[in-house]
């Protein structure tokens, strides 16, 4: 389970011209707008929309296929995630029903394009996570498999990322000075995590916001630990809080 709190978002409310492309005109608003990760949800009346299904047993999306007419969106829903190249993607997907005289049909899929006769939109923004959507070997299905915290350097994950799709994955951020991270980026708090060399992963229980932290280990067992003793490098969140790797730091530098 890929799992984070969100803090801080911004909403954007609107609706698109008519006779616009309903995929494009959003992710235009959203490059525009400098938008990484969101939620969008609308509804409309539109012309000729073109949907994608999946199939399970070939593991794969099946080609696009357009529905002629004018239907009325029940619901479009999806978000923006970056891509495997580190790009803003948009994912929609479509509930439709078919309007006018002797007409009756439902449709429903990813949406690719649809002409617009009326859309609606509202845009959630997610800005402390970057959203990574990449495809997962095991389903052939385009899936979240990492969020970083908004900002950090984003790597590729390997070969691993799509061997198992549900477990966290934590993204190292690559650096190349020598700064030292806590006392320069790292703002710890009740509910972060340090990933230390010995003790494994601790939940942070409380900080006295200079020198002191006291943590839970795997084993139960709450242990104070000194942050002059540390460096730190953010490498991924978990939980809702953000991942903290512990670096023990030279004699000499003490």
């Amino acid at each position: 389970m890929l799992f984070a709190q969100v803090h801080g978002s911004k909403s954007f409310i609107g609706c698109l011209e008519s006779g616009s492309e309903l995929v494009a005109s959003v992710m235009a608003l959203c490059e525009d707008k400098g938008i990484e990760s969101a939620y969008i949800s609308g509804h409309g009346f539109v012309e000729n929309p073109e949907l994608v299904q999946f199939s399970r047993s070939e593991k794969k999306y099946l080609p696009a296929v357009t529905h002629d007419g004018v239907f009325v969106t029940a619901a479009v829903q999806g978000f923006v995630s970056l891509s495997d190249k580190d790009k803003p993607g948009l994912q929609l997907f479509c509930q439709a029903m078919a309007t006018g005289r002797g007409r009756s049909k439902s449709i429903a899929g990813m949406l690719v394009s649809a002409g617009v006769l009326q859309f609606e939109f509202v845009i959630q923004t997610v800005d402390n996570i970057a959203m990574k959507r990449m495809n997962c070997g095991d389903t052939g299905l385009d899936l979240w498999l990492q969020m970083v915290p908004a900002g950090a350097l984003r790597a590729d994950p390997g070969p691993q990322a799509s061997a198992a799709p549900f477990k966290e994955r934590h993204l190292v951020e690559k650096r190349d000075d020598d700064e030292d991270l806590f006392e320069e980026d790292a703002h710890l708090r009740t509910g972060d995590w340090l990933d230390h060399p010995r003790l494994g992963m601790c939940w942070i229980i409380s900080f006295d916001g200079d020198e002191r932290v006291k943590v839970k280990l795997k084993s139960g067992r709450i242990a104070e630990l000194l942050m002059s003793l540390f460096r730190l490098t953010v490498a991924g969140v978990k939980d809702g809080g953000k991942i903290y790797k512990v670096e023990m730091r030279k004699r000499k530098e003490r």
